[in-house]
Order: structure tokens, then C-alpha cells, then sequence
């Protein structure tokens, strides 16, 4: 297999005054006694800006050879990278703690065993008729465990509930207690949004909560720093259809749902959740199962066809091993699938090309022999991601019905043959990564119709013949990563008219010639890096380009420019920033 490329372009660093201006703002503030929280902050406007900017989909890795841009493809509808570089998915990092005085529920001295609460109907006492009712949800000895969250959620209702103070009523009480319990259970007293819990009002009106007809049917707490486990008895929450805990730091298993028959949505990505990432006790009725980012593992169990309502499968960046179920060409409603960075294996079952998909993202993981030529008739697929698995063999020449793909990622593969010239059939596309392959022949000309792409990705190949002049014709192009190929004669005078190119990489191509051509002033102004170092080009860096270091955002430019008779005149450190 081609070596890999181990040269990226340099990342910058950040700004160390504003760290420094940061610091001395806090050590001052301490001097003085100002409490810590007026700086950090803690406000709801704070947290929802927090919740806004959140993405869907899971951690970003830096690529192996194919140094070029992976941005997403159009309208937010897959996930992004913000350096235009190819990853195999998003950033996302789990909210800090909030730092501010926690919530008291509970007085500290609170103790279960003197609970007094008044006597109720039959003369039975109310702590004693809230037992009875709440040991339909959770077990008694969790209940008077005062160190439990079961515990603490009982006297809460008990004694300390405003809502429930000195009523007799158990209306509500169950749902109630099991919020109460989630509250305890993950360190509600440190969410970064709690409004109404602990308070005097309807738990229908808590921030995160969703009711109908008085039943909750909605838990939506992305983003709120919490911490824990999910407490079992979430189960009893009957009516539930939407449960939303998306990034934060939840620790255990997932809990048995099998009893929620309306539970159609379960968001748990970008937390610390283990065990089975399929366990046993889901319901059948999902229509969105999202456990992306995350140490689940196991295996796709072959019953996953009982899901027959499923529209959305993120499950990436886990612990996942074993095959793709054949059985997954049953789930005749899935358009998403998303198995990224497991350590599944094996080849993908060709039946996938029997749904609908829109969306496969199967890259980082162990997938071998050849792409199924039956995913070719997908003509609904938008994003297709198969980078840096061991699939073998062609890509099919089929590959042209492909007409609504956006991102086409199949770099760091065995695939050998030829660069299908059916790729310029698929105009929708933003991304195309073909690089680290074992490709032969020249690189065809499929770009004159491709007025969309964003990223062209061939580093790391054996492709030869000349860099085709319709590339930097592309109007929206920004990255392109040519480097550590055979491709040889001039680089094209085109290259002026890639007025939003960011990023080229035209390094270690050893049989380029020539001079590299004069933009002219005022073009390639949005260029920040240039790489065409231990290349054959010769002559001097045009001034125009050496212009863009200080006129515009050129931060790297590097060329063969070291010694006292370089190939390529270029003054260090003005205009070049590295010398080969």
C-alpha cells in the first residue's frame, strides 16, 4: 500500500496574551474577594448559548495522508470540522462543571426516619401512603436509604415539596419522584438549567420536561452538566416518547425501557455511558437511536430488524465489534446510519442497498472486500463515508447514479483501478476524497461539472498524468491535497481563477515542472496555506503570492527554497515561511 503521508500543515497556536490578560483578571478578582461565580457565570442565557452551538454527531480526527478540507455539505445537515481538514467526525467536548453555589433541595441534616407529614384518610400517614404508592416504581429499601437518590426524591415529596405540602393527593406523585430521583441521581443541583425543579410548581412546567394530558412525554436535557447515572426507574414514565441527554457526563449503563411502548426518540451522545450499546431492553417503537460518543460495546444483535420503525441509527465512536447485520435490509424505513470509529468487521451486507438510506458513515473501522455495487442504486444517498477501512477491488463505474451525493469519502482503502469518470456525473458534490488507494492510471478530467465541490482529496497515490486546468475552475473549491503523487508537467495558469481556494498541497509531487504561476495582484486573497516543497518547480515564488503573506491571510507558505542555489528563489522568512 502507498506510504502515508506524515506531513500536515501546521495548526495555530492560540493567542497567549488573551490567556495572560484572563489570568490576571482572576487572580486580581481574588485579591479583592469578588466571588469566583460573578466570573465564570452561571446564567440561563449562558447555557443556552452553550445548547445552540451544540453539533450532532461525535469527535473530530485528524487524517493520516489526506491533508485537505473536510467541510460538511451544505445546510448544517451533516457535521462539520472547523479547520477544513478531512475527519472522520465533530468535535464536541462535554460542558465544564457550572461553577456556582448548587441548589439546595435538601436541608443537610435531613433524615428519613423523621419524616412527619400529617395523617391522611383511614388514618394512615402520609409518608406511610407515599411509601405505598411509590413502591410500585422503586424498590422500599431504596426508598428509606436516605443516602440514595430514591431516598432523597421520597423525603423531598415528603416534606419539603411545595407543591405537596400537607395534600394527601398522589396524583402526579409517581412521576414526580421519578424527576426527583433523575434530579438526584446525576447532581441536579449542578445543572447549568433547572428552572422549577425543587420548586412549587406542576413538574410539567421544569425546564426539560414535556407533558401531555398531564403525563410527561418529553426529558429533554442536553447540554445541562449532568453527572450520574440514569436512574432505573425511569421506566415507569409511561407515556414517554422523547428522551434527550445529549452531552453530558453520564456514567453506567442504559437503563431497561422495554416498558416505554411510546418511546420513539433516545439521544445519549457524548456522554461516559458502558455495557451493551443494543441492550436487550429497548422497545421495538424507536424511530431515533442515538448513542454516538460513548464506551458502549457488544455486538448488533440480529434482531435489530424488530426496530421496523427506525429512521435514525447513530452509533459511532463506541466500542462495537462484530458484523453488520444482513438484517438491516428489513429496516425499510432508515435513511441515517452511522457506525463510525468501532471495531466492526467483515464485509457490509449487501442488503443495505434494499433501504433508503440517505446517510452511511462507516469509516475507522475493519470493513473489507469490495463496496457492495448494490449501494450504487441508492439514488437518495447523500453522504456516503467510507475512509480508512480495507475495502479492496474497483469502484464501481455505477458510481455516477449516485446524483444526490454531497460528501464521497473513500480515501485510506485498498481500492485499486481506475478513477471512475462516471465521479463527474455527481454534480451535488461538496467533498471527494479519493486519496491512499492504490490507484492507477491518470486522474480524469470530471471537474467541469462539479460547480459545488468545496474539498478534492488524491493525496498519497500513483495517479499520474497532468493536474486537470477544470479544477481550480471550480468556484467554490477551497482545499485541494494533490501531494505525494505522480501527476507531473506544469501547475495550471488556472489557478488564478480559484478565487476561494484556502488550502493547496502540491508537495513531494517530484515530477511537477516549471514555474508555479503569478495569480496576479488581488487573487487567491482567501489563501492561507501553499505547500510545494521537494517538488521539480524551479524559477521564483511570484510576488503576488509573496504578497498575500502581508497583504492578506497567507500563514504558510513552503517551497524548495533552502541553500545557497535553491530551486525556487524565495526569501525566508518574508515571503516563505519554510525553506526545503
Amino acid at each position: 500500500m502507498p506510504e502515508k503521508s506524515e506531513e500536515q500543515p501546521p495548526e495555530k497556536s492560540p493567542h497567549l496574551k488573551y490567556i495572560l490578560i484572563g489570568v490576571g483578571v482572576l487572580v486580581l478578582a481574588l485579591a479583592i474577594g469578588l466571588p469566583l461565580g460573578l466570573l465564570v457565570g452561571s446564567s440561563d442565557d449562558d447555557a443556552a448559548a452553550l445548547a445552540a452551538t451544540s453539533p450532532n454527531g461525535a469527535p473530530t480526527r485528524l487524517p493520516t495522508s489526506s491533508g485537505g478540507g473536510g467541510t460538511s455539505s451544505g445546510g448544517g445537515s451533516f457535521p462539520t470540522d472547523d479547520n477544513s481538514r478531512p475527519v472522520s467526525s465533530p468535535t464536541y467536548q462535554n460542558p465544564a462543571p457550572v461553577n456556582r453555589v448548587p441548589i439546595k433541595c435538601l436541608p443537610d441534616d435531613y433524615r428519613i426516619d423523621a419524616l412527619t407529614s400529617g395523617i391522611c384518610s383511614g388514618g394512615l400517614r402520609r409518608e406511610e401512603l407515599y411509601l405505598r404508592t411509590l413502591r410500585q416504581v422503586s424498590a422500599q429499601s431504596l426508598l428509606t436509604n436516605p443516602s440514595r437518590p430514591q431516598g432523597k426524591a421520597y423525603a423531598f415529596l415528603v416534606n419539603y415539596d411545595p407543591y405537596f405540602q400537607g395534600s394527601c393527593s398522589v396524583t402526579g406523585l409517581k412521576e414526580r419522584f421519578i424527576l426527583m430521583t433523575l434530579f438526584f441521581a446525576t447532581n441536579g443541583e449542578y445543572w447549568s438549567l433547572l428552572a422549577g425543579w425543587c420548586g412549587g410548581t406542576d413538574h410539567c412546567g421544569w425546564s426539560g420536561v414535556s407533558c401531555s394530558s398531564g403525563a410527561v412525554t418529553g426529558i429533554d436535557l442536553a447540554t445541562n452538566n449532568l453527572s450520574g447515572t440514569i436512574p432505573e426507574e425511569i421506566f415507569a414514565l409511561s407515556q414517554l416518547q422523547r428522551l434527550n441527554m445529549f452531552a453530558n457526563s453520564l456514567l453506567g449503563t442504559i437503563p431497561n425501557l422495554s416498558l416505554l411502548y411510546h418511546l420513539k426518540e433516545i439521544d445519549l451522545q457524548n456522554n461516559l455511558l458502558t455495557g451493551p450499546a443494543f441492550p436487550t431492553s429497548l422497545p421495538n417503537g424507536l424511530t431515533s437511536y442515538k448513542i454516538t460518543g460513548n464506551t458502549l460495546d457488544g455486538t448488533i444483535p440480529t434482531s435489530i430488524d424488530k426496530w421496523t420503525q427506525l429512521q435514525t441509527l447513530w452509533a459511532g465512536k463506541n466500542q462495537i465489534s462484530g458484523t453488520i447485520p444482513t438484517q438491516f435490509g428489513k429496516l425499510n424505513r432508515l435513511t441515517s446510519l452511522y457506525l463510525y470509529e468501532n471495531g466492526l468487521q467483515g464485509s457490509v451486507p449487501s442488503q443495505l442497498g434494499n433501504v433508503l438510506l440517505q446517510e452511511i458513515w462507516l469509516s475507522n473501522n475493519f470493513f473489507a472486500q469490495e463496496i457492495p455495487e448494490s449501494l450504487m442504486f441508492l439514488g437518495s444517498l447523500k453522504l456516503f463515508r467510507l475512509e480508512n477501512n480495507v475495502f479492496s477491488g474497483s469502484l464501481s463505474t455505477w458510481i455516477g447514479l449516485l446524483t444526490n451525493l454531497q460528501d464521497l469519502r473513500v480515501n485510506d482503502n485498498n481500492i485499486e483501478g481506475t478513477v471512475p469518470v462516471q465521479l463527474a456525473q455527481l454534480t451535488d458534490l461538496k467533498e471527494l476524497h479519493i486519496g491512499t488507494n492504490f490507484w492507477s492510471g491518470n486522474l480524469p478530467n470530471i471537474f467541469r461539472d462539479l460547480r459545488q465541490l468545496e474539498t478534492f482529496d488524491a493525496s498519497n497515490t500513483d495517479l499520474g498524468g497532468t493536474i486537470p486546468t477544470t479544477l481550480f475552475g471550480v468556484p467554490t473549491l477551497e482545499t485541494v491535497n494533490l501531494s505525494s503523487s505522480r501527476m507531473s508537467g506544469s501547475v495550471p495558469n488556472t489557478l488564478s481563477n480559484a478565487s476561494n481556494l484556502r488550502k493547496l498541497y502540491l508537495n513531494d509531487m517530484p515530477n511537477l515542472r516549471g514555474n508555479l504561476p503569478s495569480p496576479g495582484q488581488g487573487r487567491l486573497t482567501s489563501l492561507t496555506e501553499l505547500l510545494v516543497q521537494r517538488t521539480g518547480l524551479t524559477g521564483s515564488m511570484p510576488t503576488s503570492i509573496c504578497a498575500l503573506r502581508s497583504d492578506y491571510f497567507l500563514d504558510t507558505l513552503e517551497a524548495d527554497c533552502i541553500g545557497s542555489s535553491p530551486s525556487m528563489q524565495c526569501n525566508f522568512p518574508d515571503c516563505c515561511t519554510g525553506c526545503f
